[in-house]
């Protein structure tokens, strides 16, 4: 049976920002914005236009089931989506109980629970994952970590994403000094280069559309994505296809989109963590540049037919890298974007993430960055150092919270 047209479709967002709103405006479909309060949108749809329609709904919360059997069966809607991190249980939940296509909850649930991923795939595919523990108390924490060989290991919550929670543990009294771990994942920590696949599935056919290079600082925050990947050696990439692919069949992702965390060990990939989701941190636009493939449009218009790779998609550059500016913690009293031009590269973007009265935070997660810079190029080592350069030249003056202006 054929489909209706574009324009017939409706489409809802969950948890929809600017960008993605406009990217979906594209799709040509009807659309059903659902944000939690707090969070407008409305100027990002179009003035009086039938084709927008907006909910204020906790998407998150115990009620979510019944606003979606009030408000959103009744609109018959053909797909639900979502590229946030917290909306993707919500959306798989909502495809689930309309009948409609999208991965099913208890593949979110594997990926979102860092345990149920790990014993998963030490069950079946135990060469992809590392050691890893659920303490049930201090002392269990300590004797499997001793039983390790008191090698470097890391301390993490079950769910959780930008880095937040993700703590390295050196010695017996780094561990002790987290106070509770129950309820944490405690894995081997593998040194070396980390990686991010970005891949796109359509009907239990894999296709790895980028490997980007990742760096991080304190806290594994990540402050730098660039893609290709430079320290990765071209003989590495077909084992690294075979195994990304077996992970997201051993998972269950049949189709969509996933962002997955990986490190090179003994020539084959150890999985670090993986979500059913489009990488964040602008890696889509990195994506877009250097493959010319759309991630975001493909990621909401999938399930409509819409919104795939086409043969006018082709690369703007060779290469392309984001980097991430950091401030001390404090209120911030200034801001000023930084204007360089560099000889080997092309600036893309440059902003800052704060304001004037804003707070920064410690840099314990990716939400305490403050700006970014990206930019494109023919080399993907130098286009880095320049990404590092912009963001670098983000100049936010802080003043200690509670001191005078």
């Amino acid at each position: 049976m054929s489909q209706p047209p574009p324009g017939d479709r409706q489409l809802v967002i969950l948890g929809a920002s600017g960008q993605i709103a406009a990217v979906a405006r594209r799709l040509g479909c009807r659309l059903i914005h659902v944000q939690k309060p707090g969070s407008p949108l409305e100027q990002f749809i179009e003035p009086g236009s039938v084709r927008s329609t907006y909910y204020t709904a906790d998407y998150t919360a115990e009620s979510f089931p019944s606003f979606l059997e009030k408000v959103l069966r009744p609109l018959a809607p053909d797909a639900v989506v979502s590229v946030r991190e917290d909306g993707l249980g919500p959306a798989a939940l909502a495809n689930a109980r309309l009948g409609l296509a999208g991965t099913p909850p208890e593949v979110v649930e594997t990926l979102r629970d860092k345990a149920k991923m790990r014993a998963l795939l030490e069950g079946k595919a135990p060469h992809l994952t590392v050691r890893a523990s659920i303490p049930t108390s201090r002392e269990d924490a300590v004797d499997t970590f001793l039983g390790w060989g008191g090698r470097p290991a890391i301390l993490k919550p079950r769910a959780s994403s930008g880095s937040r929670g993700v703590l390295l543990v050196e010695s017996v009294a780094d561990l002790l000094a987290q106070g509770d771990p129950s309820g944490k994942v405690l894995e081997e920590y593998l040194p070396g280069q980390e990686y991010s696949a970005e891949s796109f599935s359509v009907g239990g056919v894999h296709r790895i559309v980028a490997i980007v290079e990742k760096h991080t600082g304190p806290s594994f925050v990540e402050l730098a994505h660039v893609v290709p990947a430079p320290s990765l050696d071209i003989s590495a990439v077909p084992v690294i296809q075979d195994q990304l692919t077996e992970f997201l069949d051993v998972v269950g992702l049949v189709d969509g989109p996933a962002h997955t965390e990986f490190k090179l060990v003994d020539g084959g990939i150890r999985i670090i963590e993986s979500h059913n989701r489009i990488g964040g941190d602008g890696i889509p636009h990195l994506v877009r540049l250097v493959t010319g493939t759309d991630l975001q449009r493909w990621s909401m218009g999938w399930p409509l037919g819409l919104g795939g790779p086409g043969p006018q998609d082709r690369p703007a550059a060779a290469a392309a890298a984001t980097a991430f500016a950091t401030a001390p913690e404090g209120v911030v009293q200034s801001v000023a974007l930084p204007r360089l031009e560099f000889a080997d590269a092309t600036v893309e973007d440059v902003r800052s993430f704060v304001k004037p009265g804003d707070e920064v935070a410690a840099l314990t997660s990716s939400s305490a960055r403050v700006g970014s810079g990206s930019v494109s190029g023919a080399d993907p080592s130098r286009v880095l150092a320049a990404a590092r350069r912009l963001a670098a030249g983000i100049d936010v003056v802080c003043r200690p919270a509670g001191g005078r202006a």
